[in-house]
């Protein structure tokens, strides 16, 4: 049996399609969880014992995700190790950083501009349970973004670069 820490040291040398199933699970666990509460728990259509089991995992979907992401693009983004990366690496953190900024600008941009069309009607009131995800969101997902897109479009390493 393989211990966390062997598992881990292989984390940077995953192949694409397990990165983007990694990726997939940590950005769709935790919108499920909300969604799954709102659509099914809260309106009483699920008791929250049979929802229990469910949510730790769609949440732990998640944090797996985040987690192995991470451990993937340790040491690759970031200024103070992309010393060490050649230029092939260098430009896929470029291009990743790029990537994530502009879907952070598209989705901060969707939201503002569909917070604009709601409020056209009546004022928007929201307490802080409603924003309770959203911040848990933004702190989950921020910082993950430039790793996730990293992880994303990067192709396999060439069979040189593997030993």
């Amino acid at each position: 049996m393989a211990s966390p820490l062997s598992l881990y040291r292989r984390l940077p040398y995953l192949g694409r399609r397990a990165r983007r199933l990694l990726v997939a699970g940590a950005f769709g666990g935790y919108p499920l969880l909300q969604l799954g509460y709102s659509l099914l728990v809260a309106p009483g259509r699920l008791p929250q014992p049979i929802w229990a089991p469910i949510a730790v995992l769609l949440f732990s979907l998640s944090l797996i995700g985040v987690f192995a992401i991470y451990g993937y693009g340790q040491g690759r983004i970031g200024e103070a190790r992309g010393r060490d990366l050649d230029e092939r690496q260098r430009a896929m953190r470029d291009r990743a950083l790029v990537t994530s900024y502009g879907i952070a600008t598209t989705v901060i941009g969707l939201g503002v501009a569909g917070f604009a069309l709601l409020a056209l009607d009546k004022p928007i009131v929201l307490g802080f349970g409603d924003l309770v995800p959203v911040v848990i969101g933004i702190g989950l997902y921020l910082p993950f973004l430039p790793f996730a897109s990293l992880a994303w479009i990067e192709p396999d390493a060439p069979a040189d670069d593997e030993a």
